[in-house]
């Protein structure tokens, strides 16, 4: 009897993660207004009543589906970090991440959301806005870090830095998407590790060809 319940659980807990997988892909394709739960349960091949019994309604599943999407992205986002030392480095890792690492199915997340967030669904706005800060800390506290271990310059504010990285790539995004090229993104890229270096690096008298 144990075993068969537990069985049961385990049967369950697929079901509500197939689910949530198959809505984050509608969603984010879609949009929350766009995507129906009728949609899910065909995407999903489950029986209505499977999505129901987990789901009771649109905007719970929602929520799910967009953490599931944004922690999809956020990782592939921090790939290969923790293999470069420098601070630097790494925020320069984690651009070439975001502009070369494939999107999630339907592009990013954040911005996909935030955009069904703007219709006045205030528990999708706020579960936006947690990520957006979530990424925004992050960034600045490799900054922070950087600054601790006199890699980057002292006298840059942490979350400026981070908050330049998040506009320029996101606004990228979105004009890369209007001309269906990544061009904007490339150009991002290209002008953010330029930043990087000569803003945001600490230039040591040895970097810099002085005093050799």
């Amino acid at each position: 009897m144990t075993i068969k319940t537990k069985a049961a659980v385990t049967k369950g807990e697929r079901s509500r993660q197939k689910i949530v997988e198959t809505a984050a892909v509608l969603f984010n394709q879609k949009g929350f207004t766009g995507c129906s739960m009728g949609d899910i349960v065909a995407a999903s091949g489950l029986e209505k009543g499977t999505l129901y019994g987990h789901f009771s309604t649109k905007e719970e599943l929602a929520l799910l589906a967009f953490d599931y999407a944004w922690k999809e992205t956020s990782d592939k986002r921090l790939r290969n970090i923790d293999t470069v030392s420098n601070a630097v480095d790494k925020l320069k890792v984690h651009v070439d991440n975001y502009v070369n690492t494939p999107s999630f199915p339907g592009g990013c997340p954040l911005l996909n959301f935030a955009v069904d967030a703007d219709d006045g669904n205030l528990a999708l706005r706020t579960r936006v806005r947690k990520a957006l800060k979530g990424w925004e800390d992050l960034l600045a506290k490799i900054v922070e870090d950087g600054q601790s271990a006199g890699q980057i310059n002292p006298e840059i504010d942490p979350h400026s830095v981070a908050n330049l990285v998040i506009s320029i790539l996101e606004g990228a995004t979105v004009v890369a998407r209007i001309n269906k090229r990544s061009a904007a993104l490339d150009d991002a890229q290209r002008h953010l590790s330029l930043y990087l270096e000569t803003a945001v690096r600490l230039r040591t008298a040895s970097r810099d060809g002085k005093g050799q």
